[in-house]
C-alpha cells in the first residue's frame, strides 16, 4: 500500500531558524529606537507637572490683580481678600503695580517681594490646597523651592527636576515656565 502523502511535496508550516533570528534582531533594533523614548515619558511628565502649576499660579496672579482693580484700587492694597477663607488665609498685600507681593496680617504701607519668606507666602495663598513649597531642595520636604532672585522677582525650582522652574515678577505679574531641564 502507497502513503496517502508524500512527505517531499507537502510544505512544512513554521519558520527556520534563521528566519526567527531575523525576527528577533529587528525587534531588538525597534526596541532599542523607541526605548529612550519612553525612559522620557517620566521627564516630560514632571514637566508637564510644572506646566501645569505654572498656569494656575499665573491664572491666581490675574485673579488677584483683576480683584485689585475691580475694587478701585490703583496702588498698594493690604490685606486684600483675594479668596473668602476665614482668617488671613486667603488675604495678600498687593504691591504698588496691583500684583500680589506678601501675605502677612500686620499692615504694611507698600508691600513688595524683598526676600525668600515673602516668595513663600504668596505661593501658599495664591494656590490653595496646591504643591507644597519651602526653602529647601530637598524633594522629601517639598515640591517646589521658593528663592527670592531679585527685587520683585521669585523663581520657584521643583525639587524632583530643579532645573525647571517657574518665575514671578511682581512688578507686572508676569509668570514664566522654565521647562527645559537641559538649559
Amino acid at each position: 500500500m502507497m502513503p496517502l502523502h508524500n512527505n517531499k511535496n507537502t510544505p512544512k508550516n513554521g519558520f527556520t531558524l534563521i528566519e526567527l533570528v531575523v525576527v528577533i534582531i529587528i525587534l531588538g533594533i525597534i526596541a532599542m529606537i523607541a526605548l529612550p523614548k519612553f525612559v522620557d515619558i517620566g521627564r516630560d511628565a514632571k514637566i508637564a507637572t510644572v506646566k501645569v502649576t505654572g498656569g494656575a499660579f499665573s491664572s491666581a496672579i490675574t485673579l488677584a490683580h483683576m480683584k485689585w482693580a475691580a475694587m478701585g484700587y490703583s496702588g498698594p492694597a493690604d490685606n486684600l481678600a483675594i479668596f473668602s477663607q476665614a482668617g488671613t488665609d486667603g488675604q495678600l498685600d498687593i504691591n504698588q503695580w496691583g500684583y500680589p507681593a506678601q501675605n502677612y496680617p500686620p499692615y504694611e504701607a507698600s508691600p513688595r517681594l524683598d526676600n525668600n519668606n515673602d516668595c513663600l507666602s504668596v505661593w501658599p495663598t495664591l494656590l490653595q490646597d496646591g504643591p507644597s513649597v519651602s526653602i529647601s531642595a530637598d524633594k522629601d520636604i517639598s515640591d517646589y523651592r521658593a528663592e527670592y532672585i531679585n527685587p520683585d522677582q521669585c523663581r520657584y525650582y521643583y525639587n524632583l527636576l530643579p532645573l525647571v522652574s517657574i518665575y514671578y515678577d511682581s512688578r507686572n505679574g508676569e509668570v514664566l515656565i522654565d521647562s527645559n531641564p537641559d538649559s
